[in-house]
């Protein structure tokens, strides 16, 4: 009978360690699928952020092409003028 008594609890505790063992697995697995979300929700608010990052500078360079555009019409416009007048003074 004491054997019967023992390799019921061998068996219990077998399956115990079973158990936890799938417990355990399935949370670490749980844990790497929450994990691997959340890098790629960083890897996709940093991507959002350079592609912002990029339309800012792409616009601050078109703006700086046309103000340096304007600022060669008037430059050219101004030595119209300083010719204009140099010719009629002399």
């Amino acid at each position: 009978m004491s054997e019967e008594i023992i390799l019921a609890i061998l068996a219990i505790v077998g399956g115990l360690i079973t158990f936890l063992q799938k417990v355990l697995y399935n949370q670490g697995k749980a844990n790497y699928d929450i994990i691997v979300k959340l890098i790629d929700r960083f890897n996709k608010s940093d991507a959002r952020l350079e592609n912002m990052a990029d339309q800012l500078t792409e616009a601050a360079d078109r703006r700086h092409e046309k103000i340096v555009d304007e600022l060669n019409d008037m430059t050219d416009d101004l030595n119209f003028i300083k010719g204009r007048m140099n010719g009629k003074i002399s």
